[in-house]
Formats: structure tokens, C-alpha cells, sequence
């Protein structure tokens, strides 16, 4: 029997003993993937727990993530045949070659040689494996039917399949195969199989007619006749049924077919470019995001700046992409919540509006901001029948509710663009012009939503921008209203996370102060032993070396910082080794000519020409070798200069074992930008991640260091207008080692971190914070058929937000604590590796945890006998321990002993002389 032959099918995992030792204690994979494209957003990859890809097609970044996030990725392997435009087919001997198959213009390899094999696996396998895949798809396992040779003697070849097979195995010991059919193999490798693919279970294509076809019953008949055999011998087995439909609605009801005869289902596009649905559900949060700056200034853009911070919020993430790239050639329904375009320049951009038509066609909301671009088929995603040219000014009416009350009140009254004339949607607001005639310039319909200049924004003087219209809610109401649980990266155990970083700038300069002490001993004894919270502590080496630009003051700069670094408080970071001040040259970038830079282009240290792998290898290895306490090495890269680092220094981080932070400019204050001033929390670059700074640094506040130096002060306005929009950032105290040097920045200082401490937060390492945001971009929802949702990916959430007519339901919920309202949200408190949560629309009766200062480490509510609950808690924080319970006032603590006991009306306010408490105990009636 011939089935249609497709490049897919699933593959050999070579897992470390560690990731192979936790997965073979696990059941059966219950989704398992073919992704043969690369447009996709990783985050959404993580729904299956096997994802076939090819190889090339595939980042080294993209393989690392999908393993650490436990979705393993495997390599898909043509053993039968090769492609003649394949890199390695002007190796091939001649002699290897038996025969060709005319319909993929390929090669038919000879599997009886010896040398073939060992080709294969040097030449592909073990290549694969080097970079990070787990395992390799076998697929073409009946090409040598194709030839005279192989159908003389099937036998020798399915004996060369064996051998290749076994020296796979032999070679990667803790490799999983998965075969591509291969029934003929049954009997002689069963322990060698871990799982078995078949395509065209009830719904195939023909590739030669281009057709999609229903599997006969006879077929498919023969199909379980042939998968009777592996129920029998390996009923843990995994059987992989691959699917093909033209369209997309019809995937879900048909991958749900064969779960009731236990196998793993795969429904997809010929090409493998969609992705499949899994059980439980994918919820999509990714929203593609379109600008039109070229795509190494996607960070420049309004698209970042201003849009992504509110994307984020709303638990969305945003994938960016140029107007001026080839526009994508794979499905979007399948991945993406929505799109979003923000034009800033009026050029036509005809290419990618004509393509956003189709995407619009298929149901996927299109929401268009910015400018009005030229050309008909931008014009006609609007969803408005006319446009044209207003006559001024203009008077406003049927206004919603946020419009010129959000942030600004001046509506402008005089544009100078077309305006559409909407017949069918909602209007935000009705502009009438001279004439009586109508106009909508910010509206929402059925195909996405459109608010576009000069109506986004007040403007102010010095590129200040006011919002006229509350745009969470205008997104919300565009994209379909989501109303998805949002991870949150602000709030631990309902406090607002506090970070504390030090960049190394200034180390070695002396402080206005009796005896000149140097800036790092100010810092250490009025900053870090008093205020004893996190805090990430840096270093430029080319300071503080005795290599480096202050030979003479190396002495005592090392002892500063070797003391700074033994601190119980601080953990380890690199601030570079020449201070790159434009991080994308170092990649061949751009960079301005030196007479327009203010510092050159990096420190001035003789004979040195600056490279990544000083800056980062380097320089961390110099402080782990001459400052870090050898329990304690550096564990974090905090960018220097621009901090606009390219892919290239970002691998170099993530190989390294590091998180990288800083960038950004987020720094609202009273008299500039609000929610317009404040960047999100990170920047995508293909597959890696830069986390940006939470707040900007005291060199913002002070004019680039120019005074008056008390100005850092003024970030507690920043925190104020942060927490007042939402609670947009945590609080982040961010400064250099310069700020040691002045009294007045010193003062300032102080009366930052008193501020800080006397607000309920949870006091937090900076790396804490980049997990926090990495599992952000690195996750996929998933809800069940009951409602519920978890998520897969690097990390677990531990806080997530919802409006605040949702409870959490906590009867039905695994692993969540509680929650608590603050800021205008609802955030619930997760613990645990794999929470799920169920929503409500009630109430939780019983106690639950408020609100606490510390990571929540464990969590146990239980009913008691007779009525009641017992509650155990886990805490592990920075601070005495400060916890409250929710509808508490009736429960006592039982362990441990000391610990002191308030009553607010009906909750119970807990306090603990320690920061850690594995096991807080109470009985509540």
C-alpha cells in the first residue's frame, strides 16, 4: 500500500541523562508536532511536548529554549533518500546511489553499504545532536521500493535500516526513535522504538494532483491492522496520526477523532508550516505586530515604544516585524490573536496591506494606528466605505467614555489628512467638520479597529505624547476582547515587586566626603548594609583591573568590590570590560562617526580593540576569578551604553548561563510622557530576548550627570504614575556607583529607598524579575474543555492579572494560593511548577492568601474534618515576613511558634521575626 509521502514524521530524541531521566518518568507525550516552517513565535511551540522541525530552519537559540521550556525538539532525517539540492549531496559516492524518485527530485541512497551509514550519522545525526536537538525523524523508510535493487532484495535494505538504527542508539544512548511507518521493521528493533508516525489516518493529499482526499476505510483498516502489533508489544508506544485539511475550522473536530482510539493526533497543512491542535487547547496571546522602521530599528519604532507595554499588560506578546521585509508565507489563525499595524510614515506599503487582506478575510482581526498610509489596499483594511479631506475646524461628539479623559483633553481640531467616514462598527468619536459632514478617526468593527494621527495622541513640546483615549481598552475591544489571565512581571504574592541594581560606572572615583573615600565603599556602607534588600551588583573590569584604565586604584577598587560582592544581599554581575557605548557596531552595525559620540565608542584602554567575546566571556570570567566569592559567580549581564545589543552578544549571554537586563527608557514623570514614556519589558531579537530595565536610571533624572543632583529623587514620581496607570512596572531602583560620589545624589538615594520600603512590595533579585519576564514571552496558554487554564514553557507564572469581575475559583483550581485587588486588577497568586486555574464568577468562601512580602515556596488549603479548612504555607523572602489572609479572622496559627497575630475585620495580618518559613500552619473554623 502507498500513502502519499510528505517531508514530516517524528524523530529520535539524544536527551542529557538529566532532561531523559525526568521525561522517561513521565507518561505518554500528549502532543506531539511537526513545524517544518520559522515565522512562528517560539512561544507558541511550547504546546507540544515532541516538535519535529527541520533543521535548517531552526536557531541554535530557538533548540536551547524549546529544551529548557521541556518541549523537545527533534530533527527530522531522510535516511531513504536525498534531495539533489541538499548541502551534502555533491558528497555523495556515486556508488551510493541505487536509483532516483522523480516526483521530489531526489537521490535513493544504498542502506546495505556501510559507508552510507556512517555518512549519515556523521554527516547529519551527530551534527544535530551537537546543536541541541534530541532527536532525529526517520523518515523515507520505503525508498528503496522506488528501485530495481530494492525490490529485488527489501530485505538487505530494511537489515541496513536495522543496522543504522542500532548504531544511532549505540552511539547516542539515551536516544528515543520514532519511526516514519517502518512497519516492516516490526519484530527486529521493538526495543529500539519510541514511537511510531503514519500520515492520512482519515484525511490525506495527493502532492500529485494537489489534492485533499478522505482515507477509505479499507485504508485506514489496513493502517490498525499494521498498529496492532505496537499495541500489543509497547502499549506505551506512542502512535502519531498526521492529518491533512484544507481548512483550518475543521482541524480541531477532526484531531479530536483519533484521541478516542489512543493515539496522538496531528492535523496540518501539506507543507507542515501549520500548527496543529493540541489537548488541552491552545488560547492565542501572541499578536503580530507590524512597523515600518527597518527591522534592526524595531526598537525605535512607536510599535515597541508605545504599544508594546500595553500589549504586555493585557497578557498579549507582541511579535514585530517589518513592512519592509518579504511579507510572511505561513499561516496566521493558527498562531497569532490578531494584528497590529503602526504606520509612521505615509509611503505605500501596498505589498503587505494586500496580504493583510487575506489575513483579515480569514477572521483575523486587523487593527491599524498611526498614520493614514497611501494605496488602496491599506485604505481598504479600515473597514470604512469613504474617506476624505475634512474641512476645520472641528467639533466632537459621541465621545466614549475615555476619549480626551484618559491622559490628554485636547481633541485636534484641524487635521490635515483624510478622515474615514464609518458606516458599520462602533465610533470612539464623531468629528463633524464645517460642512455637517461626519467623521470617525478612532473606531472598532468587525475586521479589527483603526485610531489614527493626529487622534492618538496630545502632543507635547519635547516629544511628549498623551494618550486621548484609554488604549487597553480600545486594543481589548479590536482583538475580540481576549480577557485572558495575563502573566504579570509586577507583583509577587499581590505586592509590587522591588528591584535594586547597580550598574559599575564610577567605582573608582572618589566621594565628596571626609577622607575621599571611593564611591564603592559610600555605596557599600550607606546604601547596601543599610537598606539590606536584593540588590544586583556590577563590574567593569577595565576599571577595576589592574590592567585596566586605573592601574594605580586597582588595589583598592578590587578590595571595595570583593567586599561588596560577599555581601548576602548582592549577587554577581559583569557590567562589560571597556563600557561599549554602541553594543550593534560590535556586530557591524551602525554607529556615529566619533566627533558625534560623547564618550567615543568605548572605554580608551591602550591596544585595545573592543570584541563581544572580551566583553562578555572576558569580563566575567575576570570577576569570577578575581572578585566573585567562589559560591557566588556572576550570574547576570547588564548592558552598557546604548544597550541595544544585536543577536550575536545575546547568544553569547544565553550561552553563557546569563540573563541580560537593562535598556529600555522608562521613565514617566508628571511633566513628560505617562504611559507614552513607559517602554515595555523587553525586546525580541529573532529568538532572543533582551529584559530592559524596569525604570531608567538616575543619569535620566539628572541630565546625563550634569545636575542638579538630587533629580533621581523624582523617580518616585515615576513610581507613583506606574502604579496610578495599573501598575505598569515594578519598582526599580536603578543607579551607578557615581552616585556615591555626590552628597546630594547620595541623599536622594536614601530617600528613594525609604519611599520604596514603605510600600507594600515584595523585595526581589533583578535575575528573579527577568525569569518572571522571560516566562512572559517564552510560555503558550493552554484551556481545557472545563474552562481551565495552565501554561508550557520556560518557567511557571507566578502571579497573573484579571479584571476584577473574575475570582479565582479556588475549589476546582491546583496551585493557586489566592489573590488580591490593587491598582484597578485582580492578581492571583500561583505556586508551583504546573498551576492550572478556573475562573469564577463567585467569591471563594474560606480563607486564601491576601497578600504577602516574600516568593510564595508552598501551598496546601484542606477542608477539616467537621468543617473548616487547614492551611500550610511556604514563604521564602527578603524581609521579616509580613503576611495576610483573606476571610482569616477565624483562624489560629498552629507552627510555628512566635509568630504574631492581628485581626483587620475579617483578615487575619501574620508577622514573623524571620524572611523564610517552610511550613506556616492554621486551623481556620
Amino acid at each position: 500500500m502507498h500513502l502519499p509521502r510528505l517531508l514530516l514524521y517524528v524523530s529520535l530524541l539524544v536527551l542529557p541523562i538529566s532532561l531523559a531521566s525526568a521525561h522517561e518518568t513521565s507518561a505518554k507525550p500528549d502532543n506531539i508536532g511537526f513545524y517544518y516552517g520559522d515565522e512562528a513565535p517560539i512561544g507558541v511551540l511550547y504546546a507540544y511536548d515532541w516538535l519535529v522541525l527541520q533543521q535548517d530552519q531552526v536557531s541554535d537559540a530557538r533548540l536551547d529554549l524549546l529544551n529548557r521550556g521541556n518541549t523537545l525538539p527533534l530533527a527530522y532525517f531522510s535516511i531513504g533518500e536525498m534531495a539533489r539540492n541538499h548541502r551534502l549531496y555533491a558528497e555523495l559516492d556515486p556508488s551510493w546511489k541505487v536509483g532516483k524518485n522523480t516526483a521530489w527530485k531526489s537521490t535513493v541512497l544504498d542502506l546495505r553499504n556501510p559507508d552510507v551509514r556512517e555518512f549519515l550519522i556523521e554527516n547529519i545525526v551527530a551534527p544535530a545532536m551537537t546543536r541541541g536537538f534530541r532527536g532525529v525523524f526517520l523518515d523515507t523508510m520505503d525508498s528503496h521500493l522506488l528501485t530495481d535493487v530494492g525490490t529485488a532484495d527489501p530485505g538487505a535494505f530494511a537489515a541496513g535500516q536495522e543496522k543504522l538504527i542500532r548504531a544511532i542508539k549505540a552511539r547516542f544512548h539515551d536516544a528515543r526513535v520514532i519511526l516514519n511507518r517502518g512497519f516492516h521493521l516490526k519484530g527486529t528493533i521493538d526495543d529500539l522504538v519510541d514511537g511510531v508516525a503514519f500520515e492520512s489516518y482519515r484525511e490525506g493529499y495527493d502532492p500529485g494532483r494537489r489534492q485533499y482526499y478522505a482515507v477509505s476505510d479499507q485504508d485506514r483498516e489496513w493502517l490498525d491492522s499494521q498498529l496492532a502489533y505496537w499495541r500489543e508489544q509497547r502499549p506505551d508506544l506512542p502512535l502519531i496520526a498526521i492529518d491533512y485539511v484544507n481548512d483550518a475550522a475543521d482541524a480541531p473536530a477532526l484531531a479530536d477523532r483519533p484521541r478516542d482510539d489512543d493515539l496522538i493526533p496531528f492535523v496540518t497543512n501539506p507543507d507542515l508550516t501549520r500548527l496543529g491542535p493540541t489537548r488541552p487547547a491552545v488560547k492565542p496571546r501572541h499578536v503580530l505586530v507590524i512597523h515600518d522602521l527597518p527591522a534592526s530599528q524595531m526598537d525605535q519604532s512607536s510599535a515597541h515604544r508605545r504599544l508594546g507595554i500595553i500589549l504586555e499588560r493585557m497578557g498579549l506578546v507582541p511579535h514585530y516585524r517589518s513592512s519592509r521585509e518579504t511579507v510572511p508565507d505561513e499561516p496566521t489563525d493558527d498562531r497569532y490573536l490578531g494584528v497590529v499595524l503602526w504606520w509612521e510614515s505615509a509611503a505605500n506599503k501596498s505589498a503587505v496591506c494586500s496580504w493583510l487582506q487575506g489575513v483579515q478575510q480569514q477572521g483575523l482581526p486587523v487593527v491599524s494606528l498611526g498614520l493614514l498610509p497611501a494605496g488602496t489596499p491599506c485604505r481598504q483594511l479600515l473597514g470604512a466605505n469613504n474617506l476624505a479631506l475634512p474641512a476645520t475646524p472641528l467639533t466632537f461628539s459621541a465621545l466614549a467614555p475615555s476619549v480626551a479623559t484618559y491622559e490628554g483633553r485636547r481633541l485636534p481640531q484641524a487635521p490635515t489628512s483624510a478622515l474615514p467616514v464609518l458606516d458599520d462598527g462602533k465610533p470612539w468619536l464623531t468629528a463633524t467638520d464645517t460642512h455637517g459632514r461626519k467623521f470617525h478617526p478612532v473606531y472598532t468593527f468587525n475586521g479589527g479597529g483603526v485610531a489614527l494621527a493626529p487622534f492618538l495622541f496630545e502632543q507635547g513640546p519635547d516629544d511628549e505624547a498623551y494618550w486621548l483615549f484609554d488604549p487597553f481598552d480600545f486594543l481589548s475591544e479590536a482583538l475580540g476582547n481576549p480577557r485572558i489571565p495575563a502573566i504579570d512581571s509586577t507583583t509577587e504574592a499581590g505586592r509590587r515587586i522591588l528591584t535594586a541594581h547597580i550598574d559599575g560606572d564610577g567605582l573608582v572615583s572618589r566621594g565628596e566626603f571626609a577622607g575621599s573615600p571611593l564611591s564603592a565603599a559610600v555605596i557599600a556602607d550607606k546604601i547596601l548594609q543599610r537598606f539590606t534588600i536584593p540588590h544586583t551588583v556590577s563590574v567593569i573590569e577595565g576599571e577595576t583591573s589592574p590592567e585596566g584604565l586605573y592601574p594605580g586604584v586597582s588595589d583598592e577598587a578590587e578590595t571595595n568590590a570583593r567586599a561588596i560582592l560577599r555581601l548576602d544581599n548582592v549577587e554577581v554581575a559583569s557590567h562589560s570590560y571597556s563600557h561599549p557605548f554602541f553594543w550593534q557596531s560590535l556586530e557591524g552595525g551602525p554607529a556615529p562617526r566619533l566627533e558625534n559620540t560623547l564618550y567615543g565608542y568605548f572605554m580608551d584602554i591602550p591596544d585595545y580593540q573592543a570584541s563581544l567575546d572580551r566583553e562578555i566571556a572576558g569580563s566575567v570570567d575576570y570577576i569570577n576569578r578575581e572578585l566573585a566569592p567562589a559560591d557566588k559567580p556572576v550570574s547576570v549581564f547588564l548592558w552598557t551604553g546604548d544597550a541595544r545589543p544585536g543577536p550575536k552578544a545575546l547568544r553569547k549571554v544565553r550561552e553563557a548561563g546569563l540573563l541580560n537586563i537593562n535598556g529600555g527608557d522608562t521613565h514617566p514623570l508628571p511633566y513628560a510622557s505617562e504611559l507614552a514614556g513607559t517602554w515595555p519589558d523587553a525586546r525580541p531579537v529573532g529568538d532572543e530576548l533582551q529584559i530592559y530595565a524596569p525604570v531608567m536610571n538616575e543619569n535620566v533624572y539628572t541630565n546625563e550627570w550634569t545636575g542638579p543632583f538630587y533629580g533621581f529623587r523624582y523617580v518616585i514620581d515615576t513610581f507613583r504614575i506606574l502604579e496610578d496607570r495599573g501598575r505598569l512596572k515594578p519598582m526599580g531602583i536603578y543607579y551607578h556607583f557615581y552616585s556615591g560620589t555626590k552628597p546630594d545624589a547620595l541623599n536622594a538615594l536614601e530617600e528613594i529607598y525609604r519611599y520604596a520600603l514603605a510600600q507594600p512590595v515584595t523585595p526581589l533579585y533583578l535575575s528573579d524579575y527577568a525569569r518572571r519576564v522571560q516566562t512572559q514571552y517564552y510560555s503558550v496558554l493552554q484551556q481545557d474543555s472545563q474552562g481551565g487554564y495552565r501554561w508550557r514553557g520556560l518557567g511557571a507564572p507566578s502571579t497573573v492579572r484579571i479584571a476584577t469581575d473574575r475570582f479565582p475559583d479556588l475549589e476546582r483550581s491546583r496551585g493557586v494560593v489566592g489573590f488580591h485587588d490593587v491598582a484597578g486588577a485582580r492578581f492571583i497568586h500561583l505556586s508551583g511548577k504546573d498551576p492550572r486555574l478556573h475562573l469564577s464568577q463567585s467569591r471563594p468562601a474560606g480563607p486564601y492568601l491576601s497578600n504577602a512580602n516574600a516568593v510564595i515556596t508552598h501551598w496546601q488549603r484542606s477542608p477539616r474534618a467537621g468543617g473548616g479548612w487547614q492551611l500550610e504555607l511556604g514563604l521564602q523572602g527578603h524581609q521579616a515576613l509580613d503576611v495576610v489572609i483573606a476571610n482569616g479572622g477565624n483562624c489560629r496559627v498552629t507552627q510555628p511558634a512566635g509568630v504574631s497575630a492581628s485581626r483587620n475585620g475579617s483578615d487575619l495580618q501574620l508577622k514573623l521575626a524571620g524572611s523564610r518559613v517552610n511550613r506556616l500552619t492554621l486551623e481556620c473554623r
